[in-house]
């Protein structure tokens, strides 16, 4: 997917409509999730030329905090982000008619473990290829982190093998096995797509964030 951004207000506004349960969309977007804490936003799209990610908002002025109707096409790794060097994971959706969003998150994120631990539910299902509903929001915490849920059919989607082992990880502060967890889902939601795995994908955009 290209990196460029088309910035067209009414464009975004279509691809939202869709998403939340409407209209046809126009154009691809890319989507840092979580880029201003302050903000109420969870989604931000990246404009391109260095210019700020635009907070994706409905109409009514309330954050986009649901994608409904989509279908995972594909996740990968990014490595060498940035000025932080940060670790990245991209997860590509298809909307309803067949317009591609990339979401873009740190690897280790809550938000981005919730997701692969979605994902890795419906793989060891064999619905990865059906369309889910992917809903995220932000903690109240201080450092009010994004959290996210996948589900289908109306039921949410997480593996609990997968949920017990970061939560293990995550509280021996042993980051090197959490992102050893985070790749190996990675690598096997890849290889479900034909991707060969260990294939890291380095993106040609700076923004960092943690949350």
């Amino acid at each position: 997917m290209s990196n460029q951004i088309v910035n067209n207000n009414d464009s975004a506004l279509s691809i939202l409509a869709e998403i939340s349960g409407g209209a046809q969309p126009a154009v691809e977007m890319m989507i840092g999730i979580g880029l201003v804490k302050d903000s109420e936003a969870v989604f931000f799209q990246y404009l391109g030329d260095d210019r700020v990610p635009q907070a994706l908002m409905m109409p009514s002025g309330k954050p986009v905090t649901r994608m409904e109707g989509v279908t995972l096409t594909g996740a990968t790794i990014a490595e060498g982000i940035g000025e932080f060097n940060s670790t990245k994971l991209n997860v590509f959706l298809s909307t309803g008619n067949g317009r591609t969003l990339m979401l873009t998150s740190g690897l280790r994120t809550i938000w981005s473990q919730c997701v692969l631990t979605g994902l890795t539910e419906l793989l060891l299902s064999g619905d990865l290829d059906q369309p889910i509903v992917l809903d995220s929001w932000k903690g109240t915490s201080k450092m009010k982190p994004c959290f996210a849920a996948i589900r289908q059919g109306g039921a949410k989607m997480s593996s609990t093998p997968m949920y017990e082992a970061l939560c293990s990880a995550r509280s021996a502060k042993d980051q090197d096995k959490q992102d050893v967890i985070l790749k190996d889902a990675v690598n096997n939601i890849s290889a479900a797509f034909g991707v060969v795995p260990n294939e890291i994908v380095v993106e040609e955009f700076s923004q960092d964030s943690d949350y």
